[in-house]
């Protein structure tokens, strides 16, 4: 399995004469499907298709890496993810000489709990500290306090969502305007109707046997508890007489005991005719595009709900749990349904009104809701700020 399949590196055809393009260590501590590794091959693009070098450190690869020489990202494999103090030191001077030897201004930890190994590595090396926060604003508080030190001493802050700003302002008041809010922005190339082919469309729905005369609801997340896909099916339940098909999509390799645990439950709510837990799929546009709803019954805030922007993208109705940050996300969509996490009878009621919404109105609001998304998530405009992020960092340098 790829991290992407679809889609291609930004391109920066004529970057600023001004912007000088620094070298940037990405740091994950795996490589995988999630959102801190898809951000991090995002970022290290940008910076190599802007004529920077750029460099994806990780402790393991669970995904192929075949990604990164198309983005012309040099991997690093090393270890990363150890919390033994003894080792923690040892992995940071182990950091701190790559940096060294390949001349990197600029480390980026794309985690909380790499923050700490980024901040030792930068002293240790002079290199400038960035670090995102990707979990969602309740998650501030419960930051270590090595953590909490660590983004308090980093030459910036980056998170993707305001509501998680305004927590890690409240937590960290000394970093002033060294926090930043860079909004998630998808490959809007990629998810666009007038690119999803119906043949595509028509494949998936092949090949997971959906009906035609049934409308189809998807959840795409990865099989885990605070995702809700256990709620979905209890909210299914309480919906019996409404006929539709329930995919249930995520990364193949994830969720074992837990996707084993859904089947179950599939069983016991006797939904065995409603509901297929499918494998992976590659070509999530088109997956999309197949649904009639899209929904994320999250129990716990994800920071930036890619899948929410991606499906608003194709100009698909969304219910979701009604967490700030996708408030924020979903704000001014036409077709979007908020309620209440972990209340399998609203999530209930909110599928049964978003799929009672007439095919004409639906398809008149489809318009209005691809062009606010489009305003406000665009993979071009998210780089473009990063770029400009480290070109600040390093025209102080300059200065300095």
């Amino acid at each position: 399995m790829s991290i992407d399949t679809v889609s291609e590196p930004p391109v920066y055809t004529s970057p600023a004469a001004d912007r000088k393009v620094p070298a940037v260590l990405q740091l994950v501590p795996y490589f995988d499907a999630g959102g801190a590794s898809r951000l991090a091959l995002e970022f290290a693009g940008a910076v190599t298709a802007a004529g920077g070098r750029a460099y994806l450190g990780y402790e393991q690869a669970l995904v192929s890496t075949h990604e990164l020489p198309r983005y012309g990202v040099k991997p690093i494999e090393t270890k990363l993810a150890s919390r033994n103090p003894v080792t923690t030191f040892n992995v940071t001077r182990r950091v701190a000489r790559v940096v060294t030897e390949n001349n990197i201004e600029i480390i980026h930890a794309q985690s909380a709990s790499l923050a700490v190994i980024g901040h030792g590595a930068a002293k240790k090396s002079g290199a400038r500290l960035v670090t995102t926060f990707h979990d969602g604003p309740s998650s501030v508080q419960a930051l270590s306090k090595k953590s909490l030190a660590a983004f308090a001493e980093s030459d910036l802050v980056i998170t993707l969502s305001h509501a998680t700003a305004e927590e890690i302002a409240r937590a960290i008041p000394s970093l002033g305007n060294r926090l930043s809010v860079v909004p998630y922005g998808i490959d809007l190339t990629r998810f666009d109707p007038a690119q999803v082919t119906a043949p595509r469309v028509v494949q998936l729905a092949n090949q997971w046997r959906v009906p035609d005369d049934l409308p189809v609801i998807m959840a795409p997340a990865e099989f885990t508890r605070s995702k809700g896909q256990s709620l979905l099916l209890e909210a299914l339940a309480l919906i019996r007489d409404l006929d539709l098909r329930c995919i249930l999509v995520g990364p193949e390799n994830d969720g074992g005991a837990y996707r084993a645990q859904l089947q179950k439950e599939v069983v016991l709510h006797q939904l065995q005719d409603r509901v297929l837990i499918a494998e992976e799929v590659k070509d999530m546009a088109a997956a999309l595009m197949l649904a009639d709803l899209i929904v994320a019954p999250y129990l716990e805030p994800a920071t930036y709900n890619r899948v929410i922007i991606e499906a608003q993208a194709l100009g698909r109705p969304v219910v979701a749990s009604d967490f700030a940050n996708a408030r924020e996300v979903l704000d001014g969509s036409s077709m979007a349904w908020l309620v209440p996490p972990s209340d399998a009878m609203a999530l209930g009621w909110a599928i049964r009104d978003a799929l009672s919404l007439p095919l004409d109105e639906r398809q008149a609001r489809t318009g209005q809701v691809i062009d606010n998304v489009r305003q406000r998530a665009d993979r071009v405009t998210m780089t473009d700020s990063i770029l400009s992020l480290y070109g600040h960092l390093t025209s102080a340098d300059q200065a300095a």
